[in-house]
């Protein structure tokens, strides 16, 4: 496990951002993610990937119970957007970054969001939109096994603790360490 020395995420980038700023964001976090030690990247993107692939079925399958019926769906949210983390982590991904921040402007349903739910894969989304459970779902969560929840909360755990080592490596860098 790696060595992690902050204790919770950067809100860097976590507002509304035009194209523009987007696209500017996006290319400075490549081109500042391209100077860092390539392995511990690598090897932090791949543990969080491994987490979404386990997590995405059980989610997929959570989401299919509870959102149809939903009166509040959670990705109407004002305030879930992309932060630093989400940044370096699809630039480790080495994938298409989506086009935009979730929205533009404050008021602004997330961009992402179709007839039938989240237009991007688990993988491109943020991650609050990754692990977020709603009540009706937890209410799910509680009736699988306690081997099961206790597989989930520590999948959540990795995924966090390499989410949290890429921004250390990120930002000791940026200071110059």
């Amino acid at each position: 496990m790696p060595i992690v020395q902050k204790s919770e995420e950067s809100p860097r980038y976590r507002y509304p951002m035009s194209s523009m700023e987007w696209r500017e964001a996006a290319e400075r976090i490549r081109d500042e993610i391209s100077a860092l030690d390539q392995e511990k990247v690598q090897h932090s993107m791949h543990c969080i990937t491994w987490g979404i692939e386990w997590l995405d079925p059980l989610m997929h399958r959570y989401c299919m119970e509870t959102c149809p019926s939903c009166q509040d769906p959670c990705c109407t949210g004002k305030e879930v957007f992309f932060n630093q983390a989400d940044l370096l982590y699809l630039t480790a991904l080495n994938t298409q970054i989506p086009p935009g921040q979730t929205r533009s402007r404050p008021w602004e349903t997330c961009r992402y969001l179709g007839e039938k739910g989240c237009m991007l894969s688990r993988f491109h989304r943020p991650y609050v939109c990754v692990w977020f459970l709603c009540d009706a779902q937890m209410k799910i969560l509680s009736l699988e096994s306690n081997r099961f929840q206790r597989r989930f909360l520590e999948t959540l755990q990795k995924i966090r603790v390499h989410r949290l080592a890429l921004e250390s490596l990120y930002e000791r860098n940026a200071q110059g360490d």
